[in-house]
Order: C-alpha cells, then structure tokens, then sequence
C-alpha cells in the first residue's frame, strides 16, 4: 500500500504516513477551537514508526501553552503558512496526531466520535450520530494485530463471571439448608445473604447499563427465598451481562452512561469503570463466599482456573456446558 502524503498550506512541510491509523476524531476544546478558528480540530493519530517528516522540521513551530504542555496535547504549525498540522504529544510521545485536513487525499479514516464536547462552542450543535465523549478519550480505538484490548477483556471477564457463578453456586448447594442459612463471621451473615447482596449489585448496574431504571439500593436485601430462585436469577443476570458486553464496541466502553434510579438519585459514569467495577464487586464478594463454605466445613471451588493455559483441561467441560469460549489460545504461544 502506498503511502499517504501530506503537509501545509505553503508545503515547506511534507509528510508520510504509513496506515492504518489508531482513531480519528473531532475535539471541540477551547484549545482546539481557538487554533483552528473553527467549531472543531479534526485530527487522526497514527504510531510513530508509521510517520515520517520528509521536509520541513525547521519551519514547525509548537504552543504548549501556559502550562508548559503538561497535560494539554500541544499545538504545532507551519511558521511560514500558518497551517495546523500536529498536535497531541509533538515531536516526543508514541504517536503522532495529525489533522485530516492536511492530507493530500482521502486518508481512508473517517472520524469516530466527538471529545470534550462539553466544551464546544454555544453556537455549535452536533448533528450526526457519533459517540460524544464530555472529555478526553485515553486508549485507542484500534489495537495492533495480535494485541489485547480492554474489550476483550470485559468479555473474558463477563464470560468469568458467569463460569465462576457456576462453580460457586454448585459447591454451595451441597450444603444442608442449615448451613447454607446459618449466621456466620462475615459482612453480610449468612452465604445466602451475601450471593443476594451480589446478584443486587449485579442486577442494579446491569439494568443501569441496559437502558433501565434500577431500584433503590438495598445492600443487604434478600429476595429470593431459596439458593434454588437465587441461582436461577444470578444466571439471568450473568447472561444479560455477557450479551451487553458482546454487543460493546470499543467506542462505547468510554461514553458516559447515565440513568436515575427509583430513589430519584442521577448517575452519570464511564461504561468501562461500570464495568470494572462490577467485576471487581462480585470477585470480592465471592472471596467471602468461598471462605464461608470453608466455615461450613465445604471445600471451596478452585476460581482461578479460568484464564491460562496450563488450567484449560479443568475448565474445558464446564465451558463446554455452558457455551463459553476459552480464553486462553489452543497454542499458548500464540498471541
């Protein structure tokens, strides 16, 4: 593929760029706003290695302004011409951001949602469809080939979630019902009071994240009478879980989501910190089941087995029954 060219107004400066970009965007920041003169800078970035200055290195002039740059991506141009032509962490950093409109011809990359759109212009008013992002967006949209991505990640946690239910949900109903009712030394008394604290949790976000209107909060509700009805409605919940994280793509895990809850409370929060936070939720609480069933004289489900390699022969039934993929590639060299 040949390379895509570009450069200023005047073309003391030239540039090279090897594809594929990571994303490209519109940001409505006053920064952006005022050096383009315009509602928004439209820009893409590439990695560095993909990018080569041909021409021009000493007409290039850079504003970090009065913050020295720190935390602000800077603002390079032509000092001939004027053009805006870099931003981002110019000359340094991993990757180059570069604006769409000092492309010779059509980079191929369309913009894929809108940053710092809680900054733009009064006069400015978004009109298409792209994810708007209140801030900054911090990872990138494309990762390189045979890289891991954050949303593989929360799939694999998801698909975690419902298989560690699974085993912890089966260990417990070989209890008698007096000991799996029985108060015990931990937060919520009893093991089925804290898997109900879990699966309200669960719950909760996960109507929140779907579009609904979750219920008041009740830490230490039980609603389910029996580990029976209480097993039932965690798998619901698990598999609402899993096809919400199915359906994600890597723009939606940094869109803000907000929703009121039936006590009238407003909540606005990034869709992958819900998330992280739900996972770290229910591993923290099954930490505390798992113990429980030590007190009961039970001995625990392993619930680390589910990522590597070495620990697939373990898994591989249980996955098999309950339709999830395994994480880990067939050839753990593979990436």
């Amino acid at each position: 593929m040949a390379a895509l060219t570009g450069g200023c107004l005047c073309g003391g400066v030239r540039f090279e760029v090897e594809a594929p970009f990571i994303r490209a965007n519109h940001c409505h920041c006053s920064r952006c706003r005022r050096h383009s003169g315009t509602a928004v800078c439209t820009q893409a970035r590439v990695r560095r290695e993909q990018f080569r200055l041909v021409a021009g290195a000493e007409l290039i002039r850079v504003y970090r302004g009065n913050a020295g740059g720190d935390g602000f991506a800077v603002k390079a141009f032509c000092s001939v011409c004027g053009s805006s032509l870099f931003g981002g962490t110019w000359p340094e950093g991993p990757q180059v951001s570069i604006r769409l409109g000092a492309f010779d011809e059509d980079p191929g990359i369309r913009p894929q949602f809108h940053t710092f759109v809680d900054s733009r212009a009064p006069w400015d008013e978004i009109t298409d469809g792209l994810p708007q992002y209140p801030g900054g967006f911090g990872r990138d949209a494309t990762a390189r080939d045979g890289a891991p991505t954050l949303l593989a990640h929360v799939r694999q946690m998801a698909a975690n979630n419902r298989w560690s239910n699974d085993r912890l949900h089966a260990a417990c109903a070989t209890l008698p019902p007096a000991e799996y009712f029985r108060e015990r030394a931990a937060f919520f008394g009893s093991i089925h009071a804290t898997l109900s604290h879990i699966l309200m949790i669960d719950e909760w976000y996960v109507t929140a994240l779907c579009g609904g209107r979750p219920g008041a909060v009740r830490y230490g509700a039980v609603e389910h009478a029996t580990l029976a009805e209480l097993t039932a409605a965690q798998e619901a919940c698990d598999r609402r879980l899993l096809a919400f994280c199915d359906g994600l793509d890597v723009a939606r895990l940094g869109t803000v989501a907000t929703w009121e809850d039936l006590d009238g409370d407003r909540h606005a929060e990034r869709v992958d910190l819900v998330l992280t936070h739900v996972f770290l939720h229910q591993v923290h609480h099954r930490g505390q089941v798992h113990a429980l069933l030590l007190q009961a004289g039970v001995a625990p489900p392993q619930l680390d087995e589910f990522f590597l390699a070495a620990d697939a022969p373990r898994r591989a039934a249980e996955l098999r029954r309950l339709g999830l993929d395994d994480p880990a590639p067939t050839d753990p060299a593979t990436p």
